[in-house]
């Protein structure tokens, strides 16, 4: 067997994320600073949404992950980094600097 002069490099070759989620604010503080209270005793609670000129609590939003949907205007997302997105018109990575989530080394 002929030896093709391919070389494995020792150690971790793996790409460390820069995006630490830990970091992120609460899913209830990042909330309060834009006016909403989150209750911890639901999963669920509702409000008047941020996305769009609401009347009525048409924005659902998951107390323990900070997702959200709005029954009115359908902006949604997994985690108030999304949010941070919608409401900024910005990137993952942008969204993440600004909120303590991305480690510059």
């Amino acid at each position: 067997m002929s030896s093709i002069g391919l070389r494995i490099a020792a150690g971790n070759t793996r790409k460390q994320s820069k995006f630490k989620r830990s970091n992120l604010p609460s899913p209830e503080s990042f909330w309060a600073a834009h006016g909403i209270t989150l209750k911890a005793k639901k999963r669920w609670v509702m409000a008047k949404c941020i996305f769009h000129d609401d009347h009525h609590a048409s924005l659902g939003i998951n107390t323990e992950t900070g997702g959200f949907f709005c029954h009115a205007c359908v902006a949604k997302g997994g985690d108030i980094l999304s949010a941070y997105q919608l409401l900024v018109g910005c990137d993952f990575v942008t969204a993440a600097k600004a909120l303590g989530a991305w480690e510059e080394k």
